[in-house]
């Protein structure tokens, strides 16, 4: 008798049949999904995905212990009445990001681990382009850096051109859906080496627009096909599913063809992966905060400042504002694109430089260290979570002055200051805060506070030299006061603070600091 397979919890558990004939184009002419049986005996259906010539697949992750079992039911014979089984192991995995229970605004791993996602963007991490030096090897490495550095997601678009063979699109042919499936068993292995480091993969079906994209499917129908495909193949790996990039190019009346490919994600997929939408800039997606799909209260574009200049602190002050209006949602509030640092499309294949009169650095929030810095602690202070960008890794070389380089000395500066800022809130019991500005006041400049009141508090200022603060709890509690360097790290003790008594605490200088209070006791 056979041994019993076994998957680790949170685990890969794959399995692959052949069909009985050969088909025209098997992508169209197959239909093939799994019931799933889970140790509960609550079911679940996921498609089969095609993986070339007569091969199909079946890709399943356990949350659950104890005995899985599905069945295959297909019009092809060789693929109907396919079984297998297995039983799901405790292990020390921690699974894919999920709202964290009773602070929903938040994440959480599936075991429960609380998350401060800090996102990058790289645009085309599953695409091989040999001028820009941009390939399965530089990618993965790409991954190591960002993952030393505390990034755990990664969003990409799909349709970036992979080459294999030759061959650079998802399609073959859009018009008859010829699919390439090396396109994929690449992208398979860039996105397993994603989660191997700890990094969800924030897949990005389609863009709105262009030759390869959701406007250059035939039909919505050939939409839907293309959206269980992608779920079929990578739902069971640590990812999320981003249904557009940037929909809005394809008409700001399209609403409703993203809501149907919203919802065909969602019913196909037994993981029940988050999923969110990419607007053009400047934009929230607040249009789709309510529908039952959407697992962010916001995944929004957002600049708030001209390309050709240093933000201000009032156009920091605005980009927050927009973070801070669909917190309503209860969801988790993510800023998906507010700087690409040091960005400079100059010497890029389109000619920018003229189309945008700008030589030099032309992103919003990503001219100086500074600005780059106080943009992503505005974003942090709303209690958002961002997808950063650097200008060499955002769109894998392209675009950009100089190849494909996570290693560029320029970036250096502001990925130290993300760093930083990602283990101060890593430090805390971030979840707990809300947002509560009315405890500070400043006569100029900004000042914004995070709180947990009677327990923490994180104050941001910016152009303010001094400002007021009062912890508003028991007045016999004490909390230790310290003030944080976000440039270097460095913490400096101040003087106790007792509450609610509004105290006036000065500051070195009208730079960015940060000023953490936590209870004594």
């Amino acid at each position: 008798m056979a041994a019993e397979e076994t998957v680790e919890r949170f685990g890969l558990h794959q399995a692959f049949w052949h069909t009985a004939s050969e088909y025209a184009n098997p992508y169209l002419d197959v239909q093939a999904t799994a019931e799933i049986v889970r140790p509960d005996g609550a079911r679940a259906e996921i498609p089969l995905f095609w993986n070339g010539e007569d091969r199909w697949g079946l890709r399943l992750s356990p949350d659950a212990e104890g005995p899985w079992r599905y069945t295959v039911r297909s019009g092809d014979g060789a693929l109907d009445g396919q079984t297998g089984a297995f039983v799901c192991v405790a292990s020390d995995r921690r699974g894919g990001l999920q709202a964290m229970e009773h602070y929903p605004s938040h994440l959480a791993r599936q075991d429960g681990t609380p998350v401060w996602f800090l996102g990058d963007t790289n645009w085309r991490a599953f695409a091989t382009d040999a001028p820009s030096r941009l390939d399965r090897d530089s990618v993965m490495h790409y991954v190591d850096v960002r993952a030393e550095q505390g990034f755990n997601y990664i969003h990409t678009d799909v349709m970036g051109g992979v080459t294999v063979d030759g061959q650079q699109k998802v399609f073959l042919d859009f018009a008859t859906e010829r699919l390439n499936p090396a396109f994929f068993q690449e992208m398979d292995v860039r996105v397993a080496y994603m989660n191997a480091r700890g990094i969800t993969s924030g897949i990005v079906l389609a863009w709105g627009t262009g030759v390869e994209s959701w406007e250059a499917f035939a039909s919505q129908e050939a939409r839907l096909r293309y959206a269980r495909y992608i779920v079929a193949r990578y739902s069971a790996y640590d990812v999320a599913f981003i249904v557009a990039g940037e929909w809005d190019l394809l008409g700001p009346d399209t609403q409703d063809v993203y809501r149907e490919i919203g919802r065909e994600v969602q019913c196909w997929d037994p993981h029940d992966r988050l999923r969110g939408i990419h607007p053009c800039r400047p934009r929230t997606v607040q249009e789709f905060a309510t529908e039952p799909w959407m697992s962010f209260g916001d995944y929004q574009q957002q600049y708030r400042a001209p390309k050709e200049r240093e933000a201000t602190p009032a156009e920091r002050n605005s980009l927050r504002n927009h973070l801070l209006k669909p917190r309503v949602h209860g969801r988790p509030v993510v800023n998906a694109e507010y700087a690409y640092y040091q960005r400079s499309m100059a010497g890029a294949p389109h000619n920018y430089v003229q189309h945008l009169g700008i030589d030099g650095v032309d992103k919003e929030h990503s001219h100086t260290r500074d600005s780059f810095r106080r943009v992503s602690w505005a974003v942090a202070m709303a209690g958002a979570y961002m997808v950063t960008g650097f200008g060499s890794t955002y769109f894998g070389g392209w675009r950009e002055r100089g190849p494909f380089d996570v290693d560029a000395p320029k970036n250096d500066d502001g990925e130290a200051d993300l760093v930083r800022l990602r283990e101060f809130f890593s430090s805390l019991e971030w979840w707990r805060l809300e947002v509560m500005d009315g405890l500070v006041r400043t006569d100029d400049g900004y000042a914004w506070c995070l709180a947990e009141i009677g327990h923490t508090y994180v104050i941001h200022s910016e152009a303010t030299a001094r400002l007021r603060f009062s912890p508003d709890g028991d007045p016999d509690v004490r909390y230790r006061l310290r003030r944080y360097d976000p440039r270097t790290g460095a913490w400096t003790d101040l003087a106790d603070l007792t509450g609610p008594d509004m105290v006036e605490i000065a500051l070195p200088d009208a730079q960015d600091w940060v000023l953490l209070a936590e209870r004594r006791g």
